[in-house]
């Protein structure tokens, strides 16, 4: 893996770690606890186009370095910690039956367009043995634990104490001479303190000793077994258009009493994140009508003016489509901003409608002089916001692109919109509530 890319001129500097994952250097990256069968590689690229270059040219390299591993190129990404866009999570007890229905959501998934690197969180599993003790064994002291942890101590070891080398601990390690553990042999022939008499007895005699495949680690959600099958999604490829194509299969699957099905990934992050913003919305508006009452002190004049922010949905739309940008989390950022921005116009449009009116003109001319009058300065400030966000929309970022292209099509449309809606509006809630506006004393003397 490192011949791939050390004399690649595109790369700055890399680093490797073999056996663990790299410390958390970023603030969604999750590290990898310590595994024998884990290797990962840490690359900084001269510029974000090189790294998008590279990626892309790794992913398709990988495999024929690595046939028999699994190799996941993957940039850095902005927003919650994913280990994987598209999550399945088959949650029960039995672990047989869990594998069982996992490899049932991955043929799914595995023959579904638009998912690659589809794989378990239960990883490898290895050959061991099964210990199970004979009747005699209890007689003498003996218990599942206890072997158990005299097993473990003489051919894995137990740390007894550490050993400083500058500023890295080193443990010292307790077990048996290295001829001793070298098969299952040497396990059958180990020998064991009796509790009880204290005499010594090979291990042969109190247990009998099963090979067999067992699973390489075995996952737990809220302290329930839980098997996640993940899949990433092949570029241009959302992972909402895989899940929407894989939930109905994996509906029918038939799930055994106690066993279930969820949705994480993605899908999850964008319930439980909208869910907040959605929260946050409903309080922004709450307070621009709060805001709007004590100014206007007349419910119905703040309702009018906050008829202008569903207009600008239109063209934070249609910006997401004109850009070919996704509705995500920035988006929807754009969208709360776009609320408090675009009730700018409608406050101008009946702030100087009501001026108008005091000043002597009937409603229909009031308000159609407003627009009139109006016009420039809300067409200067809404343009000047659009093309404010311009290079952000350019850049192509997935970050900054949509949460620009929400506020730029957003801002122009809620103008023109407003300039015909608000004034309209206006005249038809005036007329219905009968209110008439007489000259104030002040507007007589001056004039």
């Amino acid at each position: 893996m490192e011949g791939l890319v050390k004399n690649d001129p595109r790369v700055a500097d890399f680093a490797t770690f073999a056996g663990t994952g790299a410390p958390r250097f970023y603030y969604n990256f999750s590290p990898e606890p310590p595994v024998t069968n884990y290797g990962m590689i840490l690359i900084n690229t001269n510029t974000n186009e090189q790294a998008e270059e590279m990626a892309a040219e790794l992913t398709k390299k990988v495999d024929t370095v690595a046939p028999e591993g699994m190799a996941h190129v993957k940039l850095m990404q902005q927003g919650d910690e994913l280990d994987a866009p598209i999550e399945v999570r088959v949650i029960g007890d039995d672990i047989g039956v869990l594998k069982s229905l996992g490899a049932r959501v991955q043929q799914i998934l595995k023959r579904t367009p638009g998912s690659m690197l589809v794989h378990s969180d239960f990883h490898e599993d290895y050959y061991g043995l099964r210990i199970n003790l004979k009747e005699n064994a209890n007689r003498l002291g003996f218990t599942t634990a206890s072997v158990a942890d005299n097993i473990n101590t003489g051919f894995s070891g137990a740390p007894v104490s550490v050993m400083w080398e500058s500023n890295q601990p080193i443990d010292l390690v307790l077990r048996l001479d290295e001829k001793k553990r070298e098969n299952f042999t040497d396990i059958r022939n180990d020998y064991l303190s009796s509790p009880v008499t204290g005499a010594n007895v090979p291990l042969r005699q109190i247990a009998d000793l099963v090979p067999e495949w067992r699973t390489g680690r075995v996952m737990h959600r809220n302290g329930v077994r839980t098997l996640t099958v993940q899949s990433e999604t092949q570029p241009g490829t959302l992972p909402s258009e895989v899940l929407i194509k894989i939930q109905p299969e994996i509906a029918k699957i038939h799930l055994p009493a106690g066993y279930r099905i969820e949705y994480g990934g993605e899908d999850e992050n964008q319930k439980e994140t909208f869910g907040q913003m959605v929260m946050a919305l409903c309080i922004s508006l709450g307070l621009i009508f709060f805001i709007l009452l004590f100014q206007f002190k007349n419910v119905k004049e703040a309702l009018l003016i906050m008829t202008s922010i569903p207009l600008c949905l239109f063209g934070a739309i249609l910006g997401l489509v004109v850009t070919n940008n996704p509705f995500g989390f920035t988006s929807f950022l754009g969208l709360i901003s776009l609320s408090g921005i675009v009730v700018r116009n409608s406050i101008i449009l009946v702030d100087h409608t009501n001026l108008l009116m005091r000043q002597g003109m009937d409603i229909r001319t009031a308000a159609m002089e407003s627009g009139k009058r109006r016009l420039r300065p809300i067409f200067l400030t809404a343009m000047a916001a659009a093309i404010g966000v311009l290079p952000m929309i350019l850049s192509g970022s997935s970050m900054w692109s949509p949460l620009a292209s929400v506020l730029a099509f957003g801002v122009v449309f809620s103008m023109a919109m407003a300039l015909l809606v608000t004034p309209l509006l206006f005249v038809m809630m005036v007329k219905s509530t009968g209110k008439e506006f007489a000259p104030s004393s002040e507007s007589s003397k001056t004039e």
